[in-house]
């Protein structure tokens, strides 16, 4: 129980509802309240839980302090707790047992077992019934024949029926006039022009694309073949002819020879147009001359059917030194200029180019060039030379008339692909390096060749003055050379390397070719040595270093063929590119056999001579090729690769410049044999006594004169002789 003082002895309601007093708020006059705070936890002086202590004694109920404080203790009593855990012992029983058959009585129904009869199901009763169908009696229809006499109605031609016949007039007429060329709207005169056959005869040749010729013809032959061209699109519409010149000085004598040429060419057609094989039309053929160099020169104003400006066109000519030919950039300004004929007189237009070289300007000039060639139905026709097998660069031999010696002039002449796919090697032994002069590829500078091929055209390859630094090796196999035609649908490198990254075979030939070009091996190392006993193992050394540079460069060439080409090589359906990886790859190889024959062969010679044996038999060494791997008994495997690939070139491209390579590679064989001669050093003569000077022979002197000490002028060194620019 509480203690009375802490008890209020007012009440609640009643406070509530009394008036407040007034109270003064003079800070002066107001005192404080004497009132302690108790701590908010119960750690203060005043807490009431302070003395508690729970293991106290259990008798103790209560008590007061001083200050009338009332303190509760815990009472513990052995008799409750006694009654109070029987009683919750007897109740956890009940409950116990209780969850033990509710949990007994959920876990039977997992062990019954199934009843294995089919549950019963209603049978299903279908009924049908069928129509009865009535049968109505047929009726009877009375044909009569009627007499074609007889007409109700006048026969007439039926021009709305389905299906629609052909009548026969004796005068047909046009229902309309045809719109002239010249009223029609600008916007369907800007349309790309398709050249469409209007004449009985078709040519194959007008929906295929053009050809680049299949043999070396002389100039005056494919001059004969422009003309045929010439006459066989006369026969479809009228022809407007672009003769386009070289004007460097390479070709001065074959721009003589066309314009001595030009009578017989333009005599001929007036011949077939007077007996009738070509049509009668006014003004059926235009021609205009065109210059080009490092600039485009109009010889003629504008297109024209008199031969005499013609022929004086030709001979205003002037030749071009700066040693450029912008050929694409001549036809790009030839096409904005007069390809307005194709529209607004319907006219066939021919390009008629004639070249030494490929051109400068191939790149963007040559794709814009094509596309104004294709808007207007232009084609082009190219005289040109063939360009270098798996290079860019030919060279022409020059005299210098100043002081008579040849230098050998570069020239473009290529290249005949889109990217290169031949490795650079030289060869070994005697024999063509093929690269001064280069082999000749048989086929066109690949710019020229897109165009001619884009545009519909022909090129005739004609034996020009720039392909006299082509190795001769007269023509190749037409039929041959067919399949191994460069794929000409490339715009540029960038897209033809974009093409052939999905295909292993291509992408490896290209980065050996590239490779080839960084890492350069040596030419045929030393075949003729003679040492002597005291320098032969330092001069074995040295020729050993020769061929293992070459070693290294070419296995730096073999990384960029990854594991398992060879098997890519039979998945592969370009013959083209089969045969150039054949090529590369036996010649790879065929020349690291070579290299490892010639270093382990001085390498047995350095350590099997002694002094002795070089000062007594063997001073002198002679290399030769031999069927049989004497040395580098190791490498016999890659011998027999390598002459195997060789040889497929041989087999699948015969009568091409890929054989050739191989052939060239397979004069000799693979292996070494080392000569070994001695030749005696050759015994100096003594050399004559000295005579004894003899101090009192007479002897002639001459005055003294003072001479001026000075050296004779040294010679002017001749002027270089002055190169043209091809």
């Amino acid at each position: 129980m509480l203690h009375d003082s802490h008890i209020s002895s007012t009440d609640s309601d009643v406070a509530r509802d009394a008036v407040p007093e007034t109270v003064s708020m003079d800070p002066a006059t107001v005192e404080p309240p004497d009132v302690e705070f108790p701590d908010v936890w119960g750690e203060g002086t005043n807490n009431p839980w302070q003395d508690w202590q729970p293991d106290g004694d259990a008798g103790s109920v209560s008590g007061v302090d001083d200050d009338g404080v009332i303190e509760l203790e815990l009472v513990h009593s052995e008799d409750e707790f006694d009654n109070a855990g029987r009683r919750l012992g007897l109740a956890g029983t009940v409950v116990s047992l209780l969850l033990h058959v509710w949990i007994v009585f959920n876990l039977s129904g997992l062990f019954l077992e199934p009843d294995d009869g089919a549950p019963y199901v209603p049978p299903i009763e279908t009924t049908m019934n069928e129509p009865v169908e009535i049968e109505e009696p047929e009726e009877t229809i009375d044909y009569e024949l009627a007499n074609p006499d007889e007409r109700e109605l006048e026969v007439r031609e039926v021009i709305n029926s389905t299906s629609v016949g052909v009548a026969q007039n004796d005068n047909p007429q046009p229902k309309a006039p045809p719109t002239p060329e010249l009223e029609r709207p600008p916007t369907e005169l800007q349309q790309v022009a398709y050249d469409i056959p209007e004449g009985i005869e078709v040519d194959d040749r007008i929906v295929v694309k053009g050809t680049v010729g299949e043999a070396i013809v002389q100039l005056e032959s494919a001059l004969d073949l422009v003309t045929w061209e010439i006459a066989n699109n006369l026969k479809e519409r009228k022809v407007m002819v672009v003769w386009m010149l070289d004007a460097s000085g390479s070709l001065v004598g074959q721009r003589k020879l066309v314009h001595k040429r030009l009578k017989r060419i333009y005599g001929e057609l007036d011949a077939l147009e007077r007996v009738g094989q070509l049509p009668m039309r006014d003004q059926p053929l235009l021609s205009a001359v065109v210059s080009y160099g490092q600039k485009t020169t109009f010889l003629t104003k504008s297109p024209t059917d008199q031969f005499p400006e013609i022929e004086k066109a030709f001979g205003m000519l002037k030749a071009d030194q700066s040693g450029q030919e912008n050929v694409f950039t001549a036809i790009c300004q030839v096409m904005s200029l007069w390809g307005h004929y194709r529209n607004k007189q319907g006219r066939q237009i021919m390009l008629v180019a004639i070249t030494d070289e490929a051109g400068d300007d191939h790149g963007a000039p040559l794709e814009v060039a094509i596309n104004r060639c294709r808007r207007k139905g232009a084609k082009a026709y190219v005289i040109g030379p063939a360009a270098p097998f798996g290079a860019r660069k030919g060279y022409v031999p020059y005299v210098a008339p100043e002081n008579g010696k040849t230098y050998q002039l570069p020239v473009d002449l290529g290249p005949d692909a889109a990217i290169p796919s031949l490795v650079r090697l030289p060869f070994w032994f005697s024999g063509p390096q093929y690269n001064r002069p280069p082999l000749s590829s048989g086929f066109a500078p690949y710019a020229l060749a897109r165009l001619v091929t884009e545009t519909g055209g022909i090129y005739f390859m004609s034996k020009m003055t720039t392909m006299a630094g082509l190795t001769p090796l007269g023509q190749y196999d037409a039929a041959a050379m067919r399949p191994f035609e460069p794929d000409y649908s490339y715009a540029s490198p960038a897209d033809c390397l974009k093409d052939i990254a999905k295909r292993p075979l291509r992408m490896a030939v290209y980065n050996a070719s590239i490779a080839s070009r960084q890492y350069q091996a040596n030419s045929t190392p030393r075949l003729n040595i003679r040492v002597t006993p005291g320098n032969f193992k330092q001069v074995a050394s040295d020729a050993q270093k020769s061929v293992a540079e070459s070693g290294l460069m070419i296995d730096q060439i073999l990384q960029a063929y990854p594991r398992g080409i060879e098997n890519a090589y039979a998945n592969e359906l370009s013959p083209r590119w089969r045969v150039a990886f054949a090529l590369s790859y036996g010649r790879l190889l065929a020349q690291k056999v070579r290299c490892m024959e010639y270093n382990y062969a001085c390498a047995q010679l350095k350590n099997d001579l002694t002094p002795q044996d070089v000062g007594s038999k063997s001073n002198h060494w002679i290399f030769r090729p031999d069927s049989k791997l004497n040395y580098a008994a190791p490498f016999k495997k890659v011998a027999a690769e390598a002459t195997r690939w060789l040889e497929t070139v041989v087999n699948e491209a015969p009568g091409t410049p890929f054989a050739v390579m191989a052939n060239r590679e397979l004069k000799d064989p693979l292996g070494l044999k080392v000569i070994q001669r001695y030749v005696p050093p050759v015994q100096r003569r003594p050399g004559r006594p000295n005579a004894v000077a003899n101090p009192n022979r007479p002897r002639v002197l001459f005055a003294n004169k003072k001479r001026k000490n000075t050296p004779p002028p040294a010679p002017k060194p001749p002027k270089p002789p002055k190169l043209p620019r091809l």
